[in-house]
């Protein structure tokens, strides 16, 4: 988790996709023009052992105990290094942020398996079932910016709220109204 001001970041609307992530048609075009350029046989980059031009090869770094854990954000490194901040070491692509659209995708296709045309899904059998969506609140700082985010818990003094592209924000209960400040200590949603 990492602190920030939430409330600049672009607002997502909750519920669930109103499509399911297709690998050619959502995910690829993600990875040919911010991936390629490093982890590519075309390229001749192959920057940390990373290749997502050759499907063969990018189904080996998908699975249990790999990069890219199916229906399993925690564990997915891949997923956690395009979604950390960019001042963060592990994060990719470098001195570049994917967009909250761009992460959302790859979360959705990390989450349904992961799976890669003409392949069966890595471990369709043994993938963990997808937690229910977390209740989308809305939540009003002091200089009135409202954001649409599920609270988590509380920690001490702060609130940690999850957008709706999985990311995670600890953010200061005194920076919140005091209704807001009353929905995080009650655990309750905002009408």
């Amino acid at each position: 988790m990492r602190p920030c001001s939430i409330f600049a970041l672009p607002v997502l609307l909750a519920g669930g996709s109103a499509f399911a992530v297709d690998y050619k048609r959502d995910v690829l075009p993600i990875l040919k023009s911010e991936c390629f350029k490093c982890h590519s046989e075309e390229s001749g980059k192959e920057k940390g052992g990373y290749v997502f031009d050759n499907l063969e090869r990018f189904a080996k770094d998908i699975g249990p105990g790999r990069s890219i854990e199916p229906g399993d954000l925690k564990n997915s490194h891949f997923f956690f290094t395009v979604a950390s901040p960019e001042d963060d070491s592990a994060h990719m692509p470098p001195e570049k942020t994917l967009s909250d659209k761009q992460i959302g995708i790859l979360r959705e296709w990390i989450l349904a398996g992961a799976t890669l045309p003409g392949m069966a899904a890595p471990v369709a059998a043994t993938a963990p079932a997808t937690p229910a969506a977390p209740v989308m609140q809305s939540w009003t700082n002091t200089e009135g910016r409202t954001i649409q985010a599920a609270m988590l818990r509380v920690e001490g003094e702060a609130v940690v709220l999850q957008m709706a592209n999985g990311q995670t924000y600890n953010y200061p209960l005194n920076k919140l109204t005091p209704e807001s400040q009353a929905q995080a200590k009650g655990g309750t949603a905002a009408p």
